[in-house]
């Protein structure tokens, strides 16, 4: 997926909500730097990927605030909040009549647990009132083909997105692992936006279930693939489960070459996104290639 026209605003609104993460109010000249930095650097990359622009964005603030981890404390929150909201996403799971869709759901409702993207509004502390909602809004998908293909395949990749839903992936992942399912997940090899880290996700768990690097940008970017990570995405005989619009944005990029075993899972935060999945801004999204 390439630049939209409207990924221009929203890559900067949320370098200013970064620069006010990592800077103080009176430094004002660091923050008008770093985001004359991004400006610059936009320019000279026009219709690129918005998820690669953004990891520059990433890379930019980071460099320039001595901060690796500008999210780490919202990340922490965000991982409490859904511990505290798994009861719900667990009795949601035990009483619906249909498993595969429940998992779907669950995994589609917690994709909303992100920060800074223009026009989707979300804070950790009002969550847990809209959780349950989340849950049971239209889901945009087959789900006949989801089951189709979990039916037929033994092994799963399962890319992660963002810390806060992981939590409920794991969830989710347990439940596959109950099903016989072969599961590897796949998480960044170090901090970027929000989005979980190999070590932050394996001491989150003490399933047996192996944790692997997919590589240092927003998204899954065929380019900045971990060689281990990119084995298992072109092996055909493993299904492909993708969280979140970074891995939609950089994996739309090269997904005919992962067609019939590729299911994209997220809620669609952005209009770009929505727009070419063709849905509404904020729908559950469930797309199979």
């Amino acid at each position: 997926m390439r630049m939209a026209s409207n990924c221009y605003p929203c890559i900067l609104d949320r370098a200013k909500f970064e620069c006010d993460l990592v800077f103080s109010q009176e430094e004002e000249e660091k923050k008008k730097a770093a985001m004359e930095e991004l400006l610059d650097y936009m320019a000279c990359h026009i219709g690129g990927v918005p998820a690669l622009v953004g990891t520059e964005r990433e890379n930019i603030i980071k460099r320039r605030s001595k901060n690796h981890d500008p999210y780490q404390k919202l990340k922490e929150e965000s991982n409490r909040v859904a511990l505290d909201l798994l009861p719900l996403a667990e009795e949601f799971y035990e009483k619906a009549d249909d498993k595969i869709e429940a998992l779907i759901r669950i995994a589609a409702a917690a994709n909303s647990m992100e920060f800074g993207v223009k026009g989707h509004d979300f804070d950790n502390s009002t969550f847990a009132g809209v959780f349950l909602k989340t849950l049971c809004e239209k889901l945009h998908g087959d789900i006949g083909e989801v089951k189709r293909r979990l039916g037929s395949f033994s092994n799963i990749f399962y890319l992660t997105d963002n810390s806060g839903e992981v939590v409920f992936d794991l969830f989710v992942i347990g439940k596959l692992l109950e099903m016989g399912k072969q599961v590897v997940v796949g998480s960044k090899s170090e901090p970027v936006l929000n989005d979980v880290t190999v070590r932050e996700l394996s001491a989150m768990t003490d399933m047996e279930v192996e944790v692997i690097a997919t590589g240092n940008v927003v998204g899954t970017a065929q380019e900045h693939l971990e060689p281990e990570a990119s084995a298992l995405l072109f092996d055909p005989s493993w299904l492909i489960l993708s969280k979140g619009m970074g891995n939609f944005e950089t994996i739309s990029e090269f997904e005919e070459k992962l067609l019939g075993r590729l299911i994209y899972i997220m809620r669609a935060k952005c209009e770009p996104v929505a727009n070419v999945i063709g849905v509404s801004r904020g729908t559950l999204v469930a797309k199979s290639i």
